[in-house]
């Protein structure tokens, strides 16, 4: 069983890197399905281009942003909820997951994750 915060913290942080798709096929599907949902007429050959365009995101920040999230549970969560949301049950790992994406949703996390791809893109 998870006891320490260091090893909650290392089991939430693992536990979201492992449901983010890595770059690949599974992104540019994603983005294909945006871009076809947001922009309708527009034909295959423009999809593809915009598509190859859109830049990969480095794992590096992923990671930073599931540490912070890891972070906030550790900072506003009983460590005993803590360690029953690690329970590594397909429970347990749901709710870490929509924890997660309300965590992203957040305010903090938007202006964060726009500042850290504007930094990532070199935009001032």
């Amino acid at each position: 069983m998870i006891a320490t915060e260091a090893e909650i913290h290392a089991f939430i942080t693992a536990r979201v890197m492992s449901r983010l798709s890595p770059p690949g096929e599974r992104r540019s599907e994603a983005l294909r399905e945006v871009l076809t949902v947001t922009l309708p007429d527009l034909d295959r050959q423009r999809l593809e281009a915009m598509t190859a365009m859109a830049p990969e995101i480095p794992l590096s920040l992923y990671a930073k942003w599931a540490g912070f999230f890891a972070d906030r549970l550790l900072e506003t969560v009983d460590l005993e909820e803590l360690r029953n949301l690690c329970a590594n049950s397909e429970k347990s790992n749901a709710t870490l997951l929509l924890l997660y994406a309300m965590f992203m949703e957040s305010e903090r996390m938007e202006r964060l994750t726009a500042d850290d791809l504007r930094t990532l893109s070199g935009v001032p």
